[in-house]
């Protein structure tokens, strides 16, 4: 009988530095894989924003039911479109219009049964009073928050009415605000 000792065997608990690289690469490669075989299979539609959501009669069946003239553009500019809208006839009476630019800027609308601070508070929060501002004969508070962003405010003893925007130049807001109208 011979006596050979056997060869000390490496434990399998402590993986050396070198083991542990060759796992991190191996599963970065199979991450990277999925990643590129994911960007092969998705199609970029030519317009992601999509169509122009339909708000006319909407803004006519609100209107029927609003205790006060509820706002809406009587036309939009050509490539602009309306993103969102909809109408809580109940409590505050809230009504929200979203329109993108056609440059992809966004313009809420929002009108409630809501003093200006609250609203300024639900749809501008951090926004400071910045003056006012004249649009055809219309005085609107305006007030800038800390994204850039530009909110005019109107208040009258029927309706609030915030048009909000962080996205959009104040020309792009103004145009808008020129549209709207009650009927």
């Amino acid at each position: 009988m011979s006596s050979r000792t056997p060869a000390p065997q490496r434990s399998r608990g402590n993986p050396s530095m070198g083991d542990v690289v060759r796992s991190v690469a191996v599963l970065s490669l199979i991450v990277l894989g999925i990643w590129a075989f994911g960007l092969l299979q998705t199609e970029t539609p030519e317009d992601p924003i999509g169509e122009s959501v339909p708000y006319a009669d909407t803004a006519a069946s609100a209107r029927d039911v609003a205790t006060y003239p509820l706002l809406a553009p009587a036309n939009l500019p050509t490539d602009w479109r309306v993103n969102g809208v909809r109408f809580t006839p109940t409590g505050s009476q809230a009504w929200h219009l979203g329109v993108l630019t056609d440059e992809n800027r966004y313009i809420g609308l929002e009108q409630e049964k809501a003093s200006a601070r609250d609203l300024v508070d639900t749809y501008a929060e951090g926004a400071e009073e910045a003056g006012t501002l004249d649009i055809d004969g219309v005085v609107w508070q305006r007030f800038d928050g800390p994204d850039r962003s530009i909110t005019l405010v109107q208040e009258t003893a029927e309706v609030t009415t915030l048009v909000t925007t962080s996205t959009a130049p104040l020309e792009d807001v103004e145009t808008f605000v020129r549209r709207l109208a009650t009927a």
